[in-house]
């Protein structure tokens, strides 16, 4: 079973910050200020964790803790 850390520890290595810096609060923008890199750690989490996600489904995800809830919900944890 994954855990809200994890999915964390994920995305920090994707955008090359510690863990500690990729809190809940956390504006996605405020990470990747490029759209397409955006996209790229949604595919990169979308690999890892075995889920996949629609447009509507990100649509509401604006801060790393959003994402993080939308990996854990798909994965049913």
């Amino acid at each position: 079973m994954i855990d809200r850390e994890q999915v964390r520890a994920e995305i920090a290595k994707f955008v090359k910050k510690p863990a500690a810096k990729v809190g809940d609060g956390v504006a996605l923008m405020d990470l990747v200020q490029e759209s397409f890199v955006l996209v790229e750690l949604v595919i990169e989490l979308q690999e890892s964790f075995s889920v996949r996600f629609g447009q509507e489904d990100l649509s509401a995800v604006r801060s790393v803790g959003d994402l993080i809830d939308l990996v854990l919900n798909r994965r049913g944890t």
